[in-house]
């Protein structure tokens, strides 16, 4: 990470020199050439605030030189506080706990932003499209393999027991009807012979006991 920060602090320095005030005519327009590039762009804008009234150039002047003096008062003041009299951050630390406690922690926005983003849409996020994955996409897949293979079965057992069953069922049931006649019906002339034999036998012996 050192030579990406050493590269944007370069940056830093001489970016500011794009858009220098106008009250540095020593250096003439050359240093202003952000403004004049943007120029074109604000022409209504420029109109307008020239209609307002311009500011001075010791306006100019007093803001930068209060902005420099209250950096330079707080660098002086910590290296007093931090280096001379380090038990005056002490105590102010003990009486204001927690305000100090707020600024120790930089107003505690990277732990919001864990609990908002993080833990909250990234990770919470992800569990409840896991969940929806699981329970809902997959369900339905899942369910509907399910549903397939119950009807699938369904139709099986009917297809076994009740189609089948009656195929079954009505060939034995006329195969036990056509059994006596089967029995008669052997196809050898022997047999039919025998049998003319006994019925005339019969026939005979009824007349005589008769």
């Amino acid at each position: 990470m050192t030579v990406p920060l050493i590269v944007l602090a370069i940056g830093s320095v001489f970016a500011g020199w794009l858009g220098t005030p106008k009250l540095w005519t020593m250096f003439g327009d050359s240093f202003r050439s952000f403004e004049t590039w943007l120029e074109p762009s604000f022409a209504t804008a420029a109109v307008e605030a020239a209609k307002e009234g311009e500011h001075s150039a010791n306006l100019e002047w007093a803001l930068m030189g209060l902005s420099v003096a209250i950096a330079i008062i707080g660098i002086t003041v910590a290296r007093y506080f931090y280096n001379n009299k380090p038990e005056i951050p002490d105590s102010i630390e003990k009486s204001l706990k927690p305000i100090h406690g707020l600024l120790w922690n930089k107003w505690y926005v990277d732990e919001i932003y864990d609990f908002l983003f993080v833990n909250g849409l990234c990770k919470g996020g992800g569990l409840l499209l896991g969940s929806f994955d699981r329970n809902v996409v997959d369900g339905g897949v899942n369910g509907a393999g399910w549903l397939t293979r119950f009807s699938s079965k369904v139709s099986m057992w009917w297809d076994t027991w009740i189609i089948d069953g009656a195929v079954r069922f009505s060939s034995f049931f006329v195969k036990m009807l056509s059994y006596p006649v089967c029995m008669l019906q052997t196809g050898r002339v022997q047999a039919y012979a025998f049998f003319v034999v006994v019925g005339a036998l019969a026939f005979l012996g009824y007349f005589v006991v008769r």
